[in-house]
């Protein structure tokens, strides 16, 4: 029979046992859980078949398998899919399969985060290559809706890293456009004269401190809660105000 001190002890570490199962028991069950998060952007414009396009933001996708049925199902014609926050570092294994599967889907893009340069990117940049990704590093791609309404995607290469130059990925780009912005992580200052050409800003993490214009609308994708992160999938789409 315990008795005294040794008693103490021995509820002690039954109570830490117990709290460290418990804690096992609830990342176990959201290591697999994943967020939908739905999110509309308003724009004054007169082109309806704007509101078809759908923007998909996978985050850490090298941290999860995709439930590819699902995500099928939810893909249109007019999807474009945007990956970020894939590190090596924090996965074993980079699921090319996944990569490969998302690309046949829809035209897929990807952005650097700091993460990513802490592993082996250069590695990462090759099987992104391969897997037909196309890497928005301070460069951007053109679209057209069905009653032809231009529609830019601008990608900055990291900016915690200081590897983004905004005038380089605004290069041929016509403010005329719907011109989307697109980030790991947001700048800290929008209010130099190259940003008034932006009407919507992407980003997965605000920085502290940030000066934003007034033209542009900012929608911060967020995705990780505390110690228990979570996997959001946000979908992103247009509405627009006649």
């Amino acid at each position: 029979m315990l008795q005294g001190g040794n008693q103490i002890v021995f509820v002690f570490v039954s109570f830490i046992c117990f709290v460290a199962i418990i804690f096992l028991l609830i990342i176990k069950s959201r290591k697999n859980d994943i967020r939908i998060e739905n999110r509309e952007i308003q724009l004054n414009h007169t082109d309806l078949t704007l509101e078809k396009i759908q923007l998909i933001w996978l985050t850490n996708i090298g941290d999860y398998r995709i439930k590819r049925a699902d995500l099928e199902r939810m893909c249109t014609n007019n999807t474009i899919i945007m990956l970020s926050g894939y590190s090596k570092k924090r996965s074993k294994t980079y699921l090319e399969e996944d990569i490969q599967f998302l690309s046949s889907l829809a035209p897929t893009y990807y952005l650097w985060s700091s993460e990513d340069y802490k592993g082996n990117y250069r590695d990462l940049n090759a099987l992104l290559l391969d897997c037909k990704v196309t890497i928005l590093e301070n460069t951007n791609a053109l679209f057209e809706t069905e009653n032809g309404t231009n529609f830019s995607i601008i990608g900055l290469d990291d900016v915690g890293t200081n590897r983004d130059h905004i005038d380089y990925a605004l290069e041929n780009i016509n403010s005329e456009n719907i011109n989307i912005l697109t980030s790991f992580t947001e700048v800290k200052n929008s209010l130099e004269k190259q940003y008034e050409s932006i009407q919507v800003y992407l980003f997965e993490r605000s920085q502290d401190h940030v000066n934003r214009n007034q033209k542009t609308i900012y929608l911060e994708l967020n995705n990780e809660k505390g110690l228990l992160k979570q996997k959001t999938i946000t979908f992103i789409n247009f509405k627009v105000l006649l």
